[in-house]
């Protein structure tokens, strides 16, 4: 314990005063005063924070030219065999090129690839606290202009951002702080610096004196309310109604299952015009146990797109992850394997497969990330990376892929086939062993149609010259296939030193002006005929995989906030749409009645007596859809629509329907015609069409003029078609009145 001892002078003074002021100092006599002493209360030192426990952090255990520091440190001057740089200790006088002590790092870029993270200094596995707040630092130096990304990441092979830096430097001595929050299950976080940039090419670098500790607790901070810049975009199907404009989600008993959930229908529909499968088509969830296939989920989702006029992009069947026990512990040699693969992927494509060309799952994945970063097939073993596994290739070669493209066209003659895979974007060693496979097929007669950039990427990483420089790789294939974006999401909660606790306006801003350059950049780069569209991975931001990848975090990747209100980087992907788009103006039509082709859904169409109505998908006289009327009960039952107000007095109108048996073998031949239910100042039932007698197998055109003579005022006005005979079932579609000038 230490005491701080204070004595009481005030009596003492006291005395001595009147000495002073009138006492005999040998004649009076000062009697002895008893001093108490008085004890301070304890009062602790502050705590110093908890150091990191970072071995060798100033270098100084090393000696010059040393390219393998004490502790857990990692110099990778290339990996991958376009970079090229050098990194060791150097030693320095104090101030000039170290920091503190005589030791420091210095990095000189030689040659860059095209790996962003190609050339980097890392200490690896650094042992922390999970749930903690940390603080880590870094002192560097280096000739102004130049630059370096200070990373926080949990460790291989994950590499999870924890916080990241992008930093230019000053010519002088600089700090570089970052903050990182860990999760509870953490033990192990690595720092990470990385050099490969234009700017840093034949200069040097310095770094010293790393460091990190724990902080206190941080206050959680009050969210204001942010004012973000206006979305006005109504409708990005709209703005480009031939291309294909994708969402990834699922169906059944997920918590993000599209068909509970009103508000999201409502932004699909009116934003979207193709699915995907976000879960539900991979392996695992197809076929759990050998033999034994479960479409409940995806069927549901499949018949939602059906009924919305949407297409859906199917994903996937054939995946090294997400798929069955059963598969992963297949006991077979190489032909049973192959048999194994093949009938998987004939079950799951005839499934979804439809009569004619309306299918519904128009596109698929076939294969999914067959390649490692390295360029080499996944299972081939040329890394120390445990994600080099696939039951696949290790049992079957890579005669795997062009099997599996064969067994798909087999099964889906119509279907486009996609290969998929992630950091095409930006890592040309992987998309190059992606297009030399392609050329190998092409070659070889084997089916492929598309290459498919996943892209999960980050704000402004990749940069947009290198996305244009990849999309244009796919675009030069010759014979040409096509380029789709299949998984778009843009991170945003990875720079700065401090992770955003919400999204700033700027921010937002910033995401508007990155989604709006890629959707530019591609279609700029992708010609009509080569464009297989673009997909975001998810609606709303709470939804995406991210709040949990690597591990729980806050992001907002996607369009929508989780309220379900449009965010500015919707804007910015209409922005780019309106721009590039052409959308030619229809030429003037005499066509009166609105969706009597029935491409809109049943918009507008009901169910007449005890009928019942279905849009359909499977039979369409033109377009992709038409109505199917059943369980009629009276003649006048059928499918009506409303038609208020469109006949005029004394006007000459062309009317016409076509109308389809549901059964192809029916012997009934049932008459059927179009006819008009008008109410004004009584009720009246017009003939609009002849009657006119349908027999099976063909589609027949009821057609007929009609002159309007009522004058009076309607209240109301049907249109419909209806039978004699009660036992058929029939499709309709194509219903028209025109004016007769």
């Amino acid at each position: 314990m230490k005491r701080s001892i204070f004595r009481n002078t005030g009596l003492v003074t006291l005395v001595s005063l009147l000495v002073a002021c009138g006492g005999n100092k040998s004649d009076t006599q000062i009697p002895e005063v008893q001093i108490p002493e008085v004890v301070a209360p304890d009062t602790p030192e502050p705590e110093a924070p908890i150091a990191a426990e970072i071995v060798n952090g100033g270098l100084e255990e090393d000696t010059a030219g040393q390219t393998t520091p004490v502790g857990n440190w990692v110099f990778r001057p290339v990996q991958e065999l376009s970079a090229s740089s050098t990194i060791k200790v150097i030693e320095s006088k104090e101030g000039i090129n170290t920091y503190k002590g005589t030791k420091a790092v210095e990095v000189i870029v030689s040659e860059l690839g095209d790996n962003p993270w190609g050339i980097e200094i890392a200490y690896e596995d650094l042992p922390i606290t999970g749930g903690k707040n940390y603080e880590f630092s870094v002192w560097t130096k280096g000739e102004e202009g130049t630059s370096a990304d200070f990373w926080i990441q949990t460790p291989a092979p994950d590499y999870g951002q924890l916080s990241l830096v992008k930093e230019t430097l000053t010519g002088e001595w600089q700090k570089i702080t970052l903050t990182a929050a860990t999760a509870e299950a953490d033990s192990l976080v690595r720092l990470a610096i990385h050099f490969s940039k234009e700017e840093n090419i034949n200069k040097s670098i310095y770094l010293d004196e790393f460091s990190g500790f724990i902080l206190d607790d941080v206050p959680a901070q009050e969210i204001p309310d942010v004012q973000y810049s206006e979305v006005t975009a109504q409708s990005l199907k709209a703005l480009a109604p031939n291309f294909n404009i994708g969402v990834a989600v699922p169906a059944g008993g997920f918590g993000n299952s599209v068909i509970d959930r009103p508000e999201i229908k409502t932004i699909i529909e009116q934003h979207f015009n193709q699915l995907s499968a976000e879960n539900i088509m991979k392996p695992t969830y197809l076929q759990p146990t050998q033999g034994e296939f479960f479409y409940d989920d995806s069927d549901e989702l499949v018949n939602y797109a059906k009924d919305n006029s949407l297409t859906v992009h199917g994903h996937v069947f054939v995946w090294h992850s997400q798929i069955a026990p059963w598969m992963q512990s297949f006991q077979g040699d190489k032909a049973a394997w192959i048999t194994m693969m093949e009938n998987h992927i004939t079950q799951v494509a005839t499934h979804f497969e439809e009569e004619g060309n309306n299918d519904t799952v128009v596109s698929w994945d076939v294969v999914n990330e067959a390649f490692m970063e390295n360029g080499k097939y996944r299972g081939e073993k040329t890394t120390d990376d445990s994600a080099d596994e696939s039951v696949w290739f290790e049992n079957i070669g890579a005669e795997f892929l062009p099997l599996a493209y064969k067994a798909a066209r087999a099964a889906d003659p119509d279907a486009d086939l996609y290969y998929n895979d992630y950091n095409l974007i930006w890592n040309a060693d992987k998309l190059d062993a992606v297009i030399s496979m392609v050329n190998d097929f092409h070659n070889n007669g084997v089916p492929i149609d598309g290459i498919g950039f996943q892209s999960h990427i980050s704000l402004n990483s990749p940069d947009i010259s290198t996305i244009q420089a990849h999309l244009q790789k796919v675009v030069d294939i010759r014979p040409k296939i096509k380029v789709k974006i299949t998984e778009l999401d843009v991170r945003m909660n990875n720079e700065g030193g401090i992770p955003l606790t919400y999204l700033t306006s700027e921010r937002a801003d910033e995401q508007k002006q990155y989604y709006y350059d890629i959707v530019k950049t591609y279609l700029e780069t992708v010609p009509e005929d080569q464009r297989g569209g673009i997909t975001i991975w998810g609606v709303i931001d709470e939804d995406s995989w991210l709040q949990n990848w690597p591990e729980p975090t806050t992001e907002w990747p996607l369009l929508f906030f989780n309220d379900f209100t449009a965010k500015p980087a919707l804007q910015g992907f209409a922005n780019a749409l309106k721009e590039l788009i052409e959308v030619g103006q229809p030429a003037p039509s005499s066509e009166l009645l609105t969706n009597g082709d029935f491409e809109a859904g049943l918009d507008s169409w009901q169910a007449r007596g005890s009928a019942s109505i279905t849009l359909e998908s499977t039979q369409a006289h033109s377009g992709n859809n038409s109505a199917l009327v059943q369980g009629r009960t009276e003649t006048w039952n059928g499918i009506q629509k409303d038609v208020k107000g469109l006949f005029t007095a004394d006007k000459t109108y062309n009317v016409s329907a076509w109308v389809k048996l549901s059964d192809d073998t029916s012997t009934v031949s049932p008459d059927i015609k179009l006819t008009l239910q008008i109410e004004h100042t009584s009720t009246e039932y017009l003939e609009l069409t002849p009657v006119t007698t349908v027999a099976a197998g063909d589609w027949v055109q009821l057609s007929g003029t009609y002159t309007h003579s009522i004058t009076t005022q309607e209240s109301a006005a049907l249109l419909y078609v209806e039978s004699n005979e009660l036992t058929v079932d029939f499709y309709v579609d194509d219903v028209s009145v025109t004016l007769v000038e």
